[in-house]
Formats: structure tokens, C-alpha cells, sequence
């Protein structure tokens, strides 16, 4: 079992250093998923802080919030008109089943329905966000994107019984959702034969710890719009300064969010430096 894990395992490289008045904290970049685990670098870490801060609650009842928020009363069919038949077909591939489920299903191939009738079914009721996530995490999870950074930070901090905050409210977390650009959205979709490159760079980047390749955002990723990510940054930065002050905290925030916060926090009179993996 070890030995699977440290297959699985790698240094995380997205760590930041806050100095200030002789206290220390951290800022962390985090992927909400990833192909890797990064469990003893974030159990190093938590290990020396005594509070830890995410963007937001990350408990099963406040999921169940977003799920309802963003499934029953949207309008996916008017998302869904704007792709060709060839994308439809890619979006029908990926909300497949696993290859064993559809062997099991093998006997009912002939009364299989269209693709676009597959996707409509669905899809069906959710906003075009829930519709985007529902599709691209199913993407990442079928390609073995099974951890997830903050999750994983998380649930070693209840483990250790560290102090937790949350850096925005689950409403406001839904209110960023509902912002995101449908035609940013529909762009993205659209180029779905990309997606197996886009995400082999951005593994390549976050394990180099390459932030500024990831605040680029080349590919244009819905969420990751200059306007969602500045804003997000003022409302983080006011939230979690008095915590990094006191010293001994952690943050995890998105890595997109890492270029801004640590020029702010640099600006603050935060001696900042990237941490060096032991």
C-alpha cells in the first residue's frame, strides 16, 4: 500500500513563504483536481501551523448547496444548440460509461439513442456552469484525475485538528459560478479535442510550480478570467491578512490566484519566497 501511494505521490511544489514582524505562514496554490497526490508535503506543512484557510466550506451539506443551485432550473438545451454534431458526439463519449459498465450494457446497444438525445438526458435542468463542470470533471476523472489538493489539505487539517476558516461563504462561492461567461464557456467546449494537451501543460506546470504559465491562462478556462480572479483575490487578501499576520496559518487558494496574492502580500510588507521543498 505505501509503495501504490509514493507512485501516486509527489513534492508539491506550490508553497509560499509570508514573513512578517518575525512571524511566518503560508500561501498555497492548489488544483481543485490533479492526477497526483501531494499528502506528506501538505502533513509537513500542516504540521506547523495551527490554522488553515480555503476558499471555501468544502463539507458534503454545502455541496449539496452548489448541486441544487446549479441542477433543476437551468436551461442546458440552449447551451447545448450552439455544438455541432461532432462535439456532441465528444461530449456523448465522456459522459459514457466506464468500459466495464458499458460491456455490461453490451445487449442493449441497439436501442442506444442518438447522441444528442444521450447528452440532452443528461444534462438536462442544469445552468450552463453545472453543465461545464459536470462534463470537464468527468473528463479529468476518466483520464485518472482522482485527487484533488484542496480536498486533500482539508481533510488533514480535521485530521490533525487544526483550527479551519473559510475564506468566502458557500453563496458567494455560487453567486462567482453563476458570473462565469457562457460564451467562455461554450468557446471552451468547443475545442474538446484540445483538452487531453491543455491539461498534460498544466500538470507539467503546477508540479514545476509555475505560476505564471498558470495565471496566463492560454487555454482560456472558464473560471479563470482576469475580472473572477481579481476580484476573488481583493475579497482573499482582505480575509486572510489578519491570520497571516498572526503568523502560523496556511491558505490554500487556487493557483491561478498565487501571482496577485503574493504582490499583495509583498506590498504589505511581507517578506514573500517561494518555499523550498526538504
Amino acid at each position: 500500500m505505501l509503495l501504490f501511494r509514493r507512485l501516486w505521490e509527489r513534492e508539491l511544489r506550490m508553497i509560499w513563504r509570508l514573513e512578517k514582524n518575525g512571524r511566518t505562514s503560508f500561501i498555497v496554490g492548489t488544483a481543485h483536481f490533479f492526477p497526483y497526490s501531494f499528502r506528506t508535503s501538505l502533513s509537513r506543512l500542516l504540521e506547523e501551523t495551527r490554522v488553515a484557510l480555503f476558499e471555501g466550506p468544502l463539507d458534503e451539506e454545502n455541496m449539496e448547496k452548489v448541486r441544487t443551485a446549479g441542477i433543476g432550473s437551468g436551461n442546458s438545451e440552449e447551451l447545448l444548440a450552439q455544438f455541432d454534431d461532432r462535439i456532441i458526439r465528444r461530449i456523448a463519449d465522456v459522459l459514457a460509461p466506464e468500459a466495464s459498465q458499458r460491456r455490461s450494457d453490451m445487449g442493449l446497444q441497439f436501442f442506444t439513442p442518438a447522441p444528442r438525445d444521450t447528452v440532452f438526458s443528461v444534462l438536462e435542468g442544469m445552468s450552463p456552469w453545472m453543465a461545464f463542470f459536470a462534463l470537464h470533471s468527468r473528463f479529468l476523472r476518466k483520464n485518472g484525475w482522482k485527487y484533488s489538493v484542496d480536498m486533500e489539505a482539508y481533510r488533514i487539517a480535521q485530521e490533525m485538528g487544526k483550527r479551519i476558516v473559510f475564506l468566502e461563504t458557500i453563496e458567494e462561492q455560487i453567486q462567482v459560478l453563476g458570473s462565469l461567461s457562457q460564451k467562455k464557456i461554450v468557446d471552451f467546449i468547443s475545442r474538446m479535442d484540445q483538452w487531453n494537451s491543455y491539461t498534460r501543460r498544466f500538470v507539467k506546470w503546477y508540479l514545476a510550480g509555475d505560476t505564471d504559465k498558470i495565471f496566463s491562462n492560454p487555454y482560456g478556462f472558464p473560471t479563470r478570467d482576469p475580472g473572477i480572479i481579481d476580484r476573488r483575490d481583493d475579497i482573499f487578501f482582505e480575509r486572510m491578512l489578519s491570520h497571516m499576520e498572526e503568523g502560523n496559518a496556511a491558505a490554500f487558494v487556487g493557483a491561478p490566484h498565487l501571482a496577485r496574492l503574493t504582490t499583495m502580500f509583498a506590498e504589505s510588507g511581507f517578506s514573500v519566497s517561494r518555499e523550498v521543498p526538504r
